[in-house]
């Protein structure tokens, strides 16, 4: 018997368009927020959840509006979302038609009403992916693609600018993804989906200006060799790279190949399977970088100042200042608060311009240090 689900290519990507095309007009600008309830921290807030083996990358924007690019193999992303306060979402981006990256995609559209659904028109699917646009049509959800030129979708102030989308690759998925360039003032952070060769160097040049100098690199296909090469980095520049992957996974992912390039380009790596989510905060001209856990005696990262140029990274190696004493936060020089996890230069700036502090609890008046950061800074610090 012939197998319904084999069809050709041309009347696949002719029904996979035809499905996202009719559900609705295009949106390029969110007018209200997703939450009625004010935002934490008036910064941008971009998280690279630990989803395992797959990608889902959450933007919040200092407005409390909200996007969700991927979700993750599984909908094990809903509750990650939950944990973060997320109550309704903006905007849902679907790189590409690979399950690591839709895998949870039904889960958080039926629990957080996205408002907007963006994918490609890419011929390849499955009977998954269409039963996927089937509950995207069933929701009401517009819908829209992105176009050959530069797409700008406005999340509050944040900016997300939505790369040319390259000539459908029939033959690799992969190289259909969708690119996106965050900006947020002077900072900016550029995620790929699992794009390859073919595609990175159709950005490269039709749109160079985008793919240029990034604050922040998601490396695409989970550190795959294929994902990352040489030329990419030197026109990226990222001042710190991510990458998201799960702990021991049969792909070999990060290949051993892109680590010794990072290292060779001088560009710290943080990865999800080995300290967890991966949380960046900036107010346009600053920015900090914090993880969920600590993994071989790694935690919190530190980071620079957006607006003071390029430098190296510093990780923070024990949970303590370097003597193995609590950090007093009234005498502490910035350099001594930089020993703390999650405390970046930003942060230690911020806590000395805020002295004196008569209690831990105080630090909460700092911008950026809500009640849950305090609480993981307490067996740390000490006021005096």
């Amino acid at each position: 018997m012939r197998n319904p689900l084999r069809i050709s290519s041309e009347s696949r990507r002719g029904l996979v368009k035809t499905l996202i095309l009719g559900l609705c007009a295009a949106i390029a600008t969110f007018a209200a927020p997703a939450v009625a309830a004010p935002p934490r921290v008036a910064e941008l807030s971009v998280e690279v959840l630990d989803v395992g083996q797959g990608d889902s990358i959450l933007i919040r924007s200092p407005e409390g509006k909200v996007a969700l690019v991927d979700a993750g193999p599984s909908k094990a992303v809903v509750n990650l979302l939950k944990q973060k306060g997320v109550k309704a979402i903006d905007l849902v981006v679907l790189t590409h038609h690979h399950s690591d990256h839709y895998g949870g995609m039904s889960e958080v559209i039926r629990e957080f009403k996205p408002r907007v659904f963006l994918a490609t028109n890419s011929s390849h699917t499955t009977s998954s992916y269409l039963k996927l646009l089937q509950l995207v049509r069933d929701e009401g959800m517009r819908s829209i693609t992105p176009t050959t030129t530069v797409r700008k979708i406005g999340l509050g102030s944040v900016v997300l600018n939505v790369l040319p989308q390259p000539p459908d690759n029939t033959q690799e998925e992969n190289d259909n993804s969708i690119g996106i360039r965050v900006e947020y003032g002077n900072f900016s952070a550029l995620m790929t989906g699992d794009s390859e060769e073919r595609s990175r160097a159709y950005w490269e040049r039709n749109c160079p200006s985008l793919v240029r100098d990034c604050t922040i690199l998601k490396l695409a296909h989970h550190g795959s060799r294929n994902g990352t090469d040489t030329k990419w980095l030197d026109v990226v520049r990222p001042e710190q790279a991510v990458v998201s992957l799960g702990t021991g996974n049969d792909y070999g992912h990060p290949h051993p190949e892109t680590l010794s390039l990072l290292d060779r380009k001088h560009v710290p790596l943080l990865r999800t399977d080995l300290v967890g989510t991966i949380s960046i905060v900036s107010d346009g001209k600053t920015w900090d970088l914090t993880t969920s856990k600590r993994s071989r005696g790694t935690t919190d990262v530190a980071v620079r100042s957006a607006s003071t140029g390029r430098s190296n990274a510093r990780e923070t190696t024990s949970a303590r200042s370097s003597s193995g004493r609590k950090v007093d936060v009234n005498n502490a020089s910035a350099q001594e608060l930089m020993t703390i996890p999650s405390i970046g230069p930003s942060s230690a700036k911020k806590i000395i311009a805020g002295r004196p502090y008569d209690s831990v609890d105080d630090l909460q008046r700092i911008k950026g240090l809500g009640a849950a950061r305090i609480a993981e800074l307490e067996s740390n610090v000490i006021v005096r």
